[in-house]
């Protein structure tokens, strides 16, 4: 990891989130791009209060810091979706032209390969007055483990792909330039085309019905659109469209 500019790597914290909002705290000057990865994370978090497994220094837990201050609050899921198209373009280095088509990234910012989850992103940020003073972005990518615990319920290793083990720096290597690709496409007023890329890489965006479930029940329903806000929008099986905020919806 010495090749990494600003970069910290500890054998073991409770969350590379945590410790980056703690550094962050007594170095407020803490440059962009600052990341955190340890080797294992014994508090790791997930998106809905879920945590996150991984057995020690076989995937990478990181945390990068951001300063999008040329966002408003209500811009949000644009670091979402970069973060999404970074991971799954990282991934897809690693893939041939058949395995980079499995590669999809679940609403929010799960990124599958067919219908097992490879990565999770926990995205942490702190407003001021109307705009985003700094991003957090937490990522969990599952890349040389093989054998996960039986209550995990779909999780799938690059490993597990293409028969491969991986030096996590090379790996890193790749995120990082994507990340950094992705973060100056945005700076440079480019976020339609990142949402094109967000929407091309959609799971689930293949017209057909799936089942989902939110506080009126169980039903059917295929992904009509994701607006720039992150509200999904479904189109029922009767015809009608309704939109949905994170946490109002389950995937089935």
């Amino acid at each position: 990891m010495k090749r990494f500019k600003n970069f910290e790597l500890l054998d073991e914290i409770p969350s590379t989130n945590s410790y980056l909002q703690e550094l962050l705290q007594k170095n407020p000057t803490l440059p962009e791009l600052y990341g955190v990865f340890t080797r294992h994370q014994s508090q790791g978090r997930g998106q809905q209060g879920n945590t996150w497994h991984s057995k020690p220094g076989e995937n990478i837990i990181i945390s990068f810091l951001l300063r999008p201050q040329f966002l408003e609050s209500n811009e949000q899921f644009v670091i979402s979706e970069l973060a999404s198209i970074a991971v799954a373009r990282c991934l897809a280095q690693f893939l041939d032209e058949d395995q980079k088509k499995q590669i999809t990234v679940k609403w929010p910012n799960d990124i599958y390969y067919g219908d097992k989850k490879i990565a999770g992103i926990l995205i942490e940020h702190s407003l001021t007055g109307n705009t985003i003073d700094y991003s957090i972005i937490g990522l969990g990518i599952n890349i040389n483990e093989r054998d996960f615990p039986e209550d995990l319920p779909n999780p799938v290793s690059l490993t597990q792909i293409t028969g491969k083990q991986y030096e996590l720096a090379e790996v890193i290597a790749f995120l990082l330039h994507e990340i950094q690709e992705q973060y100056q496409a945005i700076r440079k007023g480019l976020r339609t085309d990142l949402h094109a890329r967000y929407m091309k890489h959609l799971y689930r965006r293949d017209g057909q019905f799936y089942p989902y479930e939110s506080a009126q029940g169980i039903f059917k329903a295929r992904i009509r659109n994701v607006q720039p806000n992150g509200i999904i929008t479904l189109c029922h099986e009767d015809g009608e469209l309704h939109d949905y905020a994170f946490k109002e919806l389950k995937f089935l």
